[in-house]
């Protein structure tokens, strides 16, 4: 059965690794991204295995007050460039890449995506049975939530939730926990929580269990504390660059640092945004779940109420080690619902376009796979009673019918499907390509969602509304103009060309969008 799902694994791991592999254009221009937390992501993990650093100086932004920089980036009070996110993805691809080399970045992603999915069986099969496993497996696979972000390569929650699930695997096995499984279990978790250390509420509470089940199946204190002790280590160094950068241990990316550094109560802050960085609102946590949880993947929740159903109505399926799953996962998703669905995007144009794209899907990851062995066993437990070739025939149809529902959903049904976004960036290199054409090296670009284009080959100064409706930035072009060229990538023709002290030229024109140059 193990091979089995091995021989599956591997066969995901080289779709999911398709998906990642940019579309083939002959321009002179590196790797894009439709997303600027990826696009951040994979200029800090190259730039720190070639340097070993995470700060990138800039002197234009004492006189540009510290517009340039692309977004998912963060600015230091002298004008520095540094990480705008948690830096445990950062750290752990970086190290990797320096081992193997960069062309390793995009397959990282999947294949821990993937890897996720063996722990995951390896727990389930303990908890159910092999079966039960092998397809909670392959529900896990096809899910369109997992299958997008394993695709898409420098998002860390599949990463994240895939260290959690080995973390807890390696304690899980009871029958080899020795030196190795317990390092192995805490690095993992010490990694995860350095990727995503605002997860650490639950996080820690998957760990507690598992130390304490590996604790009753082997009182080991040397093992107990091996545990504990990789986990630590594993997140030091998130802890150190975040000292080094950030002025402070618990300063993350996502805080602005001229706020973090006047704040008096660091301590606070941290934990307001473990427990209630949102607030605590139910009518939204309602609608959250309705749209991105029931809604958009309607076929899953059917079939995980059915699974339930079936669990609940047949007490020879309720044995303790199942029905503390069902508790646990209850818990867990629970506080993740309050937790993020307390949440409201305030970008509009992301929240009309997207659908798995959406920021909702990723951190909603835990509410959508913990219930899938429940889906398998209801399927198992109710094809029981069929001959085994129907029961076969209606469990390979039912999984059909599930993968073409995900994969329309995944790959072309909206504007955030993968393959829409696959030839979307594959344009985007086009259109970098002519502009570093019209532009020179040193300059700068000005853009309005299009810094994720442009950024490293040109600096950016990001903005999600017109020069000419931006009074800061029309402030700071004169004087930026003083220093080197700069251009306007502006999404249509820009309706005021004149102001005070400079105006737009017009250089190029791609379709709709209008790249103008800044004169004096």
């Amino acid at each position: 059965m193990t091979l089995l799902v091995c021989s599956i694994a591997v066969a995901f791991f080289g779709f999911y690794a398709w998906l990642a592999t940019p579309v083939s254009v002959d321009v002179a221009t590196g790797y894009r991204f439709d997303w600027p937390d990826e696009t951040a992501n994979y200029f800090w993990i190259h730039y720190y295995a070639k340097t070993g650093q995470l700060v990138v100086e800039e002197p234009l932004n004492l006189v540009a007050d510290n517009q340039i920089h692309p977004r998912s980036f963060n600015v230091r009070p002298d004008g520095s460039l540094v990480p705008g996110s948690f830096l445990g993805l950062i750290l752990f691809y970086g190290w990797i890449t320096k081992l193997l080399g960069s062309w390793i970045i995009l397959y990282l992603t999947p294949f821990f995506g993937v890897l996720g999915v063996l722990a995951f069986y390896g727990i389930i099969r303990r908890i159910f049975d092999d079966r039960v496993g092998l397809l909670t497996a392959v529900l896990v696979f096809l899910h369109p939530a997992w299958w997008y972000y394993s695709a898409t390569t420098l998002l860390p929650n599949v990463t994240f939730l895939s260290l959690v699930a080995a973390g807890a695997y390696f304690l899980y096995r009871r029958e080899m926990l020795n030196f190795l499984s317990a390092l192995s279990s805490g690095l993992a978790f010490g990694l995860a929580l350095s990727v995503r250390p605002a997860e650490i509420i639950w996080v820690g509470l998957v760990f507690l269990i598992s130390v304490g089940y590996g604790w009753k199946h082997n009182r080991s204190v040397v093992l107990l504390v091996v545990t504990v002790a990789a986990a630590g280590l594993a997140f030091l160094p998130t802890l150190y660059w975040q000292q080094l950068i950030y002025g402070d241990l618990l300063t993350t990316g996502y805080d602005q640092l001229t706020v973090a550094q006047t704040s008096g109560c660091q301590a606070c802050a941290v934990a307001q945004s473990l427990f209630t960085p949102f607030g605590l609102h139910p009518n939204l946590i309602g609608h959250n779940l309705y749209l991105h949880y029931f809604r958009r993947l309607w076929w899953y929740v059917l079939l995980m109420l059915f699974g339930l159903a079936v669990f609940l109505a047949n007490p020879g399926q309720q044995k303790s080690r199942r029905i503390g799953y069902l508790l646990f996962g209850l818990a867990i998703s629970l506080l993740l619902a309050v937790y993020y669905g307390s949440w409201e995007f305030t970008d509009q144009l992301t929240v009309n376009l997207n659908t798995l794209g959406i920021s909702y899907v990723r951190y909603f990851l835990p509410l959508y796979i913990l219930p899938i062995p429940f889906i398998a066993a209801g399927l198992i437990s109710t094809f029981r009673y069929l001959a085994r070739q129907w029961a076969t025939l209606f469990l390979l149809l039912i999984l059909a019918g599930v993968g073409y529902l995900s994969a329309q959903l995944v790959l072309y049904q909206k504007a955030d499907s993968l393959i829409p976004v696959r030839q979307r960036v594959a344009e985007y290199r086009v259109t970098a390509a002519a502009v570093y054409e019209e532009t020179e090296a040193d300059s700068v670009i000005i853009t309005v969602r299009k810094d994720k284009l442009f950024f490293p080959d040109r600096k950016v100064i990001h903005t999600f509304e017109a020069l000419s409706r931006n009074a800061l930035l029309q402030e700071i072009t004169p004087r930026l103009t003083e220093q080197v060229p700069v251009y306007y990538y502006a999404l249509g023709p820009e309706p005021q060309l004149t102001y005070d002290r400079f105006s737009l030229e017009v250089v190029a024109q791609f379709g709709s969008e209008v790249l103008y140059r800044v004169i004096l």
